[in-house]
């Protein structure tokens, strides 16, 4: 250990968060294995920590329970009477209040919750706080609490791993670690400076891995990489490709397509508000053609024919400045400052990503696909991920980033008021659209362990709220309930939960009753297929009675 703090104290190390998703699958992308929910046996001694405390108890309305049964993975319901004085500091000890229920030890000198959320979003006041052991963060150990209008906590995610001791030593530095990642996936071409941050890997028998975080951009293998590297050996641990593939203005004019070629034989002219220069940049987009140099007008009038390099700039441009304002009446405000965007990007490139270390987005030619810079949904579809990024930081990978996709694709079809994405990018293949919302996929008998598969079921879960609600409530809803959504790899399950905590401050739980028949008939609210990790009230109450008659 005293070589470890040494390490510790000596090591200047960066980090940096990142998303990158593709409007289609990509080839780079790591997917999972198709879902099984294992077996769980909720352990006596974590249901006495959910009944300890009466006013918990009384309000719990599900409790998602971790694998292995010792501790709970998210509780949602009306968890503590009004909490007084400081909300941040009255949230930080209703964790600390109930240390069986979310594993914290007794030991105050080496184990430490770090700040790392404190914000007022969507209704509610947002806290969330990660395990740190000798000063380094432990991999993905957060506890957030989520407190109403009525400050009382409504929603809690996650609690800690255990750690007893370390399975192995700190024998690389940092540089030796940015080295055997990039070996490991025979990085190229690089895109800006490699990150890497000691991490802890919390492990099944209770040791802490010392691994390096590492973190780059690279153009071969395309992606916004993240790669464990084992601390010690140097050999990969696991990777993920989180590639999510006021200055003075003036109003210019411009042709467009409003959605895609297909819904129009002629392009039409449109204001382009927000110009910061003769360019197409301006205060929410900077759009750069790889082709050549960028459209210059010295009168703001970008004009051009559908065949011409720049009508794609324009058209890109408009669409980032709608869904800006989309985004921007629901108050979100992250994003005013302008986006990269590049059109005609790559050779015949087959795809369209946005990539959050760069705060960019591209669209390719296409090849199979039609030119993806001439329809909306694939805007909008991208911008979608560079919203959601600045809000949660999602994992590309599994339920997680197929949340990521869905929600994409959701706000992509609300906007356009049509359940259909990528009509003209696969119109060329002779199909009528890539992916469509109104479907009858059902969880967990149509999870294939690809996000943008995945994704259609989240994003048809969403379209289904949207008609139960209405447009205007489910767009607000649904953005809002990200800032109450479970960070690094939430399930479906932590979604929709979510969803309902949002529902309960903006909306008095209105929609509840609604949102929960949706849940069910898409299988979300299945409980039978969580093998026991996941206890609703009926549940609980039945266990409390049991309890209480045995005299437990």
């Amino acid at each position: 250990m005293n070589r470890f703090r040494l390490f510790v104290l000596t090591a200047l190390l960066v980090a940096v968060s990142c998303t990158v998703t593709a409007f289609d699958a990509s080839p780079t992308t790591v997917n999972s294995k198709p879902l099984t929910h294992p077996t769980v046996k909720v352990s006596p001694t974590l249901l006495d920590a959910l009944f300890e405390d009466e006013a918990l108890a009384r309000g719990l309305e599900v409790v998602q329970v971790a694998p292995d049964g010792q501790r709970i993975e998210s509780l949602r319901g009306t968890l503590s009477e009004p909490l007084n004085g400081d909300l941040a500091e009255a949230a930080r000890q209703f964790i600390r209040s109930h240390p069986r229920m979310f594993n914290i030890p007794d030991t105050k000198d080496e184990y430490l919750l770090a700040p790392v959320r404190a914000e007022e979003a969507a209704g509610g006041s947002h806290f969330a706080w990660q395990m740190v052991v000798d000063g380094v963060r432990v991999h993905d150990a957060v506890i957030s609490v989520h407190i109403g209008k009525d400050r009382r906590v409504g929603l809690v995610n996650g609690s800690l791993p255990t750690i007893r001791e370390f399975a192995n030593q700190i024998s690389l530095s940092r540089l030796q670690a940015i080295a055997a990642a990039q070996r490991a996936i025979g990085a190229t071409r690089l895109i800006g400076i490699p990150r890497a941050e000691l991490t802890i890997l919390p492990q099944a028998d209770g040791r802490g891995r010392m691994v390096f975080n590492v973190k780059f951009s690279c153009q071969s293998p395309l992606g916004d990489w993240e790669i464990l590297i084992d601390a010690d050996t140097g050999k990969e641990v696991s990777r993920l490709n989180q590639m999510a593939f006021a200055p003075e203005t003036a109003t210019g004019r411009g042709a467009v397509f409003p959605n895609h070629p297909l819904a129009a034989s002629e392009p039409t002219v449109v204001d382009l508000p927000h110009l910061t220069a003769s360019t197409l940049k301006g205060l929410y987009a900077n759009v750069q053609n790889e082709d050549g140099p960028e459209s210059t007008a010295s009168d703001n009038v970008h004009i051009y024919p559908p065949e011409n390099t720049h009508f794609d700039e324009v058209n890109i441009y408009h669409y980032i400045n709608r869904i800006h304002d989309f985004f921007k009446e629901m108050g979100f405000n992250k994003l005013d400052t302008p986006i990269t965007a590049t059109v005609h990007y790559g050779t015949n490139y087959d795809n369209a990503f946005f990539s959050p270390w760069s705060n960019s987005m591209a669209f390719g030619d296409g090849n199979r696909f039609n030119d993806l810079a001439k329809e909306e949904s694939v805007c909008f579809h991208e911008y979608s991920h560079a919203m959601i990024n600045q809000v949660v930081r999602l994992n590309y990978s599994g339920e997680s980033g197929a949340i990521n996709e869905g929600q994409a694709d959701y706000f992509a079809c609300s906007l356009s008021d049509d359940d259909k994405v990528g009509e003209w990018a696969c119109a060329k293949m002779g199909k009528p659209y890539l992916r469509i919302l109104t479907n009858n996929l059902h969880y967990p008998e149509d999870i294939q362990g690809e996000v943008h598969a995945d994704g259609k079921i989240w994003g048809a879960v969403l379209w289904d709220i949207r008609k139960a609600l209405g447009a205007k409530v489910a767009d607000l809803l649904i953005y809002s309930s990200f800032y109450y959504l479970k960070a690094g790899s939430p399930k479906f399950l932590d979604g929709a939960n979510a969803i309902i905590a949002a529902d309960k401050n903006l909306n008095a739980g209105a929609n509840v009753e609604a949102l929960t028949k949706i849940f069910k008939d898409r299988g979300i609210f299945n409980k039978s297929v969580y093998n026991g990790s996941v206890l609703d009230a009926v549940d609980l109450k039945r266990i409390s009675l049991f309890r209480s008659m045995h005299d437990e």
